[in-house]
């Protein structure tokens, strides 16, 4: 928008490529005038807070199908900011039209409505605002006046014929300065205000009722997450979370009962002798452990197992381990859990 300001002149300059705007102006406007703003807005600015990204994560489709920013949307910018570019440009113009002033006391007002307009469009794009944004807008127009301020009390016969010598002070005594100041932004940014009410009032998109769960009161909430589909969102997760076990949600309790019915240590030798004194009513009951098993089936006993473990096979991918207490007797820990002592030490290496 601010090099669209510079083309509308050379109309009027013969295309001679001069500007009407200070050449220190030029250099400091997007180097001190309007970049911290931007900055500030580009690095803390969030679409929505992380509280309703928890409770609603279909938002997240939004920057997954590019809804936010499409092709369309970049020409409609460039015809906007070639708007505001014509108001900043032809306000000041015919407000001075056919006035005694030099032609930095009329490129003075446009640079400082161009620094408005800029400043304020970024207000209007901004989602959240804090106070390092708040601070960030109000230095970057305090540091232009002082730099103006500064630069046209100290330098007297900078640019010959042309003298910015005291533009800024004999500005700031003018009403017409003031009026040129507010009325302009304001014209130029009347569309895209009048286009992103109507478009969040009548049009929101998904991301504009997110941002209203935080502002809103319960009831309302309830109906806004209504809109949001949420309890389709969470069908939608529990049917995802279920497809990797399609038995684990409805055989939980089994599965539950059937891992933790496991027989217990003895802890002491009393408890010991109390079990091998019941060893013959526990020939006929069987113990359930699972066991890990990297290549697939490793399964003790004759039985088939019950619907309920081998859903829990199928589903966590651990296996069932049957036998019955007297086999378990019947054989040496070598046999029951085999360990080769030729097994290379390399084998373990974390680098490997």
């Amino acid at each position: 928008m601010f090099v669209a300001l510079l083309f509308w002149y050379q109309f009027y300059c013969g295309f001679s490529g001069s500007s009407m705007v200070d050449q220190w102006y030029l250099i400091f406007f997007n180097l001190l005038f309007s970049s911290l703003p931007q900055l500030i807005t580009g690095v803390l600015d969030k679409d929505v807070p992380a509280e309703v990204l928890i409770t609603v994560p279909q938002l997240y489709k939004s920057g997954q199908n590019m809804e936010e920013y499409q092709p369309h949307m970049f020409w409609m910018n460039m015809i906007d900011a070639m708007y505001q570019s014509l108001v900043c440009f032809f306000i000041p113009y015919f407000t001075y039209y056919d006035s005694d002033v030099d032609i930095f006391s009329w490129g003075t007002p446009i640079t400082t409505i161009a620094l408005f307009t800029i400043i304020l469009h970024l207000a209007i794009e901004t989602k959240t605002w804090t106070f390092l944004h708040w601070s960030s807008c109000i230095f970057s127009i305090l540091l232009f006046f002082f730099v103006a301020l500064v630069y046209n009390a100290s330098c007297p016969v900078c640019h010959p014929p042309s003298n910015p010598y005291w533009t800024m002070e004999r500005l700031m005594g003018d009403p017409m300065f003031y009026f040129t100041c507010i009325i302009s932004p304001v014209v130029a940014l009347l569309p895209r205000f009048l286009y992103r009410t109507l478009q969040g009032t009548l049009f929101p998109t998904q991301l504009q009722l997110g941002r209203q769960l935080s502002k809103l009161s319960p009831q309302n909430r309830t109906q806004l997450l209504t809109k949001l589909n949420v309890k389709e969102t969470i069908r939608q997760t529990q049917s995802f979370a279920y497809s990797f076990s399609p038995s684990l949600g409805s055989n939980a309790s089994d599965c539950y009962k059937a891992c933790n019915q496991s027989t217990p240590l003895p802890a002491s030798p009393q408890t010991s002798e109390s079990l091998f004194q019941e060893h013959p009513k526990a020939e006929h009951t069987t113990d359930r452990t699972v066991a890990a098993s990297p290549e697939g089936a490793v399964l003790y006993g004759e039985n088939e197992l019950p619907s309920s473990a081998s859903s829990l096979e199928r589903s966590t991918g651990f296996h069932e381990v049957r036998h019955g207490t007297s086999e378990m007797e019947s054989l040496p820990v070598g046999a029951t859990f085999p360990w080769s002592s030729a097994v290379d030490q390399a084998d373990f290496s974390l680098l490997k």
